[in-house]
């Protein structure tokens, strides 16, 4: 085994992971990538030293910020991890890479969680509103003290009808999350590898400019949207959720194209990302996901044929 590569890899991890709790904001973002040293010590030099890196790396964190941090690490990031390394060693397609790393954490997550519930006999709708209201209201009483009236007026104010609405969301959410975390670190890790191996096996597979969803998830988008029609809650509320799982794939499809565009018009990495992050933080990522949508018939680049 390299032990070397294993131990630098797990510092790298702990690193990555920690700067959530100590850097402000940017720490938090530096975070969602603690998936990828994990996945490139896998890739380079096999799975015995990816999981080595995983398991040293949960042993500092569980030694550095106790059992639960460590916990989180391992049973988020290092299963993403897992998952995206085992993709990519099987040559799956992006969209499949990026499906298995991010729904396997929150798989193990979501049936270790329905056990709980299940043994302490609690409705877990219910005890996610609990758990939200109360947090809600001690960040009201942290602000009040701190004499942040404003805010803590505007926290206060947030209703019962809010919380319930965005609780019977959080499927969605959760999963729309995990799977964006995954894929932006399965692109982070491709770039990497084919920056040190023009010749690996990633290089077949496409970039984001020319990658576009399997045309047939389209009919997931239109049953998504007929059962939000149907008068029923229930039915509602599992239709929004697929809604939003849908809206971001074609939000991905949409940034492709805009990517696309960018790189035809020669423009630096670093500005076709500044742009990019712009059209996902305001209104007009409504606009990149209908271009994603109409995608699918208009072929905006002539690429289906050469993907699939």
């Amino acid at each position: 085994m390299n032990y070397r590569a294993t131990l630098i890899a797990a510092i790298q991890t702990v690193g990555l992971y920690a700067a959530a709790y100590i850097i402000p904001v940017l720490g938090q973002v530096l975070a969602l990538l603690t998936p990828v040293p994990l996945i490139l010590v896998s890739l380079r030099h096999g799975r015995v030293e990816g999981l080595a890196a995983l398991g040293t790396s949960t042993a500092l964190i569980a030694v550095l910020g106790g059992w639960q941090a460590a916990a989180i690490l391992l049973f988020t990031f290092g299963l993403m991890a897992v998952g995206i390394a085992e993709g990519i060693r099987k040559q799956m397609k992006p969209e499949q890479i990026s499906l298995l790393g991010g729904l396997l954490p929150i798989s193990v997550i979501g049936i270790s969680a329905a056990f709980y519930f299940t043994r302490a006999g609690k409705n877990p709708i219910g005890a996610i509103e609990g758990y939200l209201r109360t947090s809600i209201a001690e960040a009201a009483s942290l602000y009040s003290k701190m004499g942040l009236n404003d805010m803590a007026t505007m926290v206060a104010a947030v209703t019962d009808s809010f919380i319930h609405h965005l609780v019977m969301l959080i499927p969605a959410i959760t999963i729309a999350t995990s799977v964006i975390q995954a894929a932006t670190c399965y692109g982070i890790s491709r770039a990497v590898m084919l920056r040190k191996d023009v010749a690996s096996p990633l290089a077949g597979q496409p970039a984001l400019a020319v990658w576009h969803a399997p045309d047939a998830w389209v009919w997931g988008l239109i049953a998504a949207l007929a059962i939000l029609v149907v008068p029923n809650e229930t039915s509602r509320y599992i239709g929004w959720n697929l809604a939003i799982i849908f809206a971001v794939v074609y939000l991905a499809q949409g940034t492709a194209i805009v990517e696309f565009y960018l790189k035809k018009l020669r423009i630096r990495p670093f500005m076709r990302g500044l742009i990019l992050a712009l059209i996902l933080a305001m209104p007009s990522l409504v606009f990149a996901i209908a271009l994603g949508i109409v995608d699918i018939w208009a072929d905006f680049r002539k690429v289906r044929g050469s993907v699939l």
